[in-house]
């Protein structure tokens, strides 16, 4: 409320007290700011003359006490603040005579009890607030008179319990908020008389049953916020009254058992249910397929979605499983198994082929070659791993979806897949880093040694494994890190964390860590290494007496190139993607999110030992 004309400022000065007809003669006075003094007492008829003023500001002093008729006189009042200040106990008739006042903010006090009859007089009071003080107990009538009052604001108090009839007298009320209160129980007509209320916060608390009737009288609520509770069960009548319910927040609780019919009576008004993170077993179907109107579902089951139907939102999705299928494309079934087999059978060659040759198998390029196919091998075993489950799953996934993304083979092959691509990275880096240092420095002793090259990539395979299996106990008791959430790599069917959707979920700086920073560094040193190769060839003078060694050095450069080349193609556009992602440049259709994942990633470890080593043997065994 702003007013332009007749407004006294008194604030931010040392009045300490307000004797009586302090302010006689002021009759036209609008406005009066005493904010911010050391004004402990408020005497009788303090304000007595002031027949015009609509606003006055005493929060900030150090007001203990109202007492009666201390604001006698101010029947044109409308706002007046008291909040941040010391007061303890409202009595009664505190303020009485302040029959046009509309909004009393009594917030950041020292109240611990609403007597009888303490706002009585108060007749068109449209707000009340009254948060973060120290009320424990709402008593009976305590909010009597108020029957205009349509905001009461009651947060972050220690309330415990709330009575029957504890809001009696207010009828016109709409928004209620009691969050961040110690409630554990809501008896029986808590909420009788409140029949105009259209919101309600109830959120963080410490509710663990919601008995019979406890919602009675509610019968135009719109939105009710549970949130953050300790609740357990919904019985079948648990939301009685609640007809005209349209949205119902009960996520962060540890909700087990929906009985049969607990969303009966809403069920033709609800639009919005949120019970995500909960720990929900026991339920039936049915109670969910009453809910003909529900446009919004979020849960932690993508099995309620298919019970639900086509609605407007339904989480959690999953871009890659259908209600039927793990995979619902058949296409990505028919790659995922090509590939898979192509990649398990070209590095196993590969591997096999280079211990066999003794000539080859010592030297760094063959420790390097031999742990790119290892890992690329890993890769391998988990789309056989996908695809296996998509067989074994099939015509029923959405029944055993769960079952599947919290299993242990699930979390395994997403680890698997982690330690594949990044130990692929750091092989090509490093494979890079040497090739540019022979070409550029054909004649130093700093080359790469096969002893040092061997303790460097079995470095990287511990750190990686450290890396990507940490999220795979880290819900173990003895472990305990909450920071991944309790199924890292089970947010999707394929159990793969790459950070490319537009959820924030448990861990995702981790995910962007991974595959995004380290792998964006990566292909950067891969392409500097490369480009110092150019630059070198097409800088240098190459004498006679070293030419053959270092044309020897830029054909190897060449082939391991088209590696390194394909590697590229693949991850890049993961790197860009989830750049555009976390800036939230862009945000990713789940078709190409799902294409991605299944397709142009794995697609390198299939290519790898064709490109090179199956090719040059090929080729060795046509030469004269």
């Amino acid at each position: 409320m702003h007013y332009s004309h007749a407004v006294r400022g008194l604030y931010s000065n040392n009045i300490s007290t307000l004797t009586e007809n302090a302010f006689a003669g002021l009759e036209s006075l609008e406005g009066l700011d005493l904010h911010n003094n050391q004004i402990s007492t408020l005497t009788e008829n303090a304000f007595a003359g002031l027949e015009s003023l609509e606003w006055l500001g005493l929060h900030n002093n150090q007001i203990r006490t109202l007492t009666e008729n201390a604001f006698a006189g101010l029947e044109s009042l409308e706002w007046l603040t008291l909040h941040n200040n010391q007061i303890s106990t409202l009595t009664a008739n505190a303020f009485a005579g302040l029959k046009s006042l509309k909004e009393l903010w009594l917030y950041d006090n020292q109240i611990s009890t609403l007597t009888e009859n303490a706002f009585a007089g108060l007749e068109s009071l449209y707000s009340l607030l009254l948060q973060r003080n120290q009320i424990s107990t709402l008593t009976e009538n305590a909010f009597t008179g108020l029957e205009s009052l349509q905001d009461l604001w009651l947060y972050d108090n220690q309330i415990s319990t709330l009575t029957a009839n504890a809001f009696a007298g207010l009828e016109s009320l709409r928004r209620l908020w009691l969050y961040d209160n110690q409630i554990s129980t809501l008896t029986a007509n808590a909420f009788a008389g409140l029949e105009s209320l259209r919101r309600l916060y109830l959120e963080n608390n410490q509710i663990s049953t919601l008995t019979d009737n406890a919602f009675a009288g509610l019968e135009s609520l719109k939105v009710l916020w549970l949130q953050r509770n300790q609740i357990s069960t919904l019985a079948a009548n648990a939301f009685a009254g609640l007809e005209s319910l349209k949205d119902l927040y009960l996520q962060d609780n540890n909700i087990t058992t929906i009985d049969q019919g607990a969303f009966s009576v809403f069920a033709s008004s609800l639009g919005k249910l949120d019970i995500r993170r909960n720990n929900l077993q026991v339920y039936r179907e049915s109670t969910f397929e009453e809910l003909k109107y529900i446009t919004e579902l979020y849960s932690d089951l993508f099995r309620l979605c298919c019970v639900v139907g086509e609605i407007e939102v339904c989480e959690p999705t999953d871009a890659f499983a259908s209600c039927t299928d793990l995979l619902k494309r058949e296409i990505l079934r028919i790659l995922m198994i090509v590939i898979g087999l192509s990649s398990f059978i070209g590095n196993l060659i590969v591997i096999i082929s280079r211990r066999i040759n003794k000539e080859n198998r010592s030297t760094v390029d063959s420790i390097l070659l031999t742990n790119l196919a290892a890992s690329d091998l890993l890769m391998a075993i988990y789309l056989l791993i996908i695809a296996g489950a998509d067989i074994h799953y099939r015509g029923r996934y959405a029944k055993v979806a769960s079952e599947w993304k919290n299993s242990f083979l699930c979390s395994f092959s997403g680890a698997i897949s982690t330690l594949s691509g990044q130990c692929s990275v750091s092989t090509l880096m490093l494979m890079s880093i040497n090739r540019a240092i022979n070409i550029v420095y054909p004649f130093s002793t700093k080359r790469l040694k096969r002893t040092k090259c061997k303790i460097i990539i079995g470095i990287a395979w511990l750190v990686w494994l450290c890396i990507s299996f940490l999220p795979l106990v880290a819900n173990k008791s003895h472990v305990a890190i909450p920071y991944f959430g309790e199924n890292y790599y089970g947010k999707q069917s394929v159990c793969l964390a790459l950070p490319l959707t537009r959820h924030r979920l448990p861990g995702w700086e981790y995910a962007t860590a991974i595959f995004i920073a380290f792998n964006g560094l990566g292909f950067f040193v891969i392409a500097a290494s490369y480009l110092t190769i150019f630059l070198s060839v097409k800088r240098s003078a190459i004498t006679a007496n070293r030419r053959q060694r270092r044309e020897e050095e830029i054909k190897m450069a060449v082939k391991l190139g088209f590696i390194v080349f394909t590697d590229f193609c693949c991850w890049f556009p993961i790197i860009v993607m989830g750049i555009c992602s976390e800036m939230e440049w862009w945000r990713i259709p789940d078709d190409i999110y799902v294409w991605a994942a299944t397709f142009i990633i794995p697609i390198n470890s299939s290519v790898n030992p064709y490109l090179y080593t199956i090719i040059y043997m090929c080729k060795s065994e046509r030469r004269p």
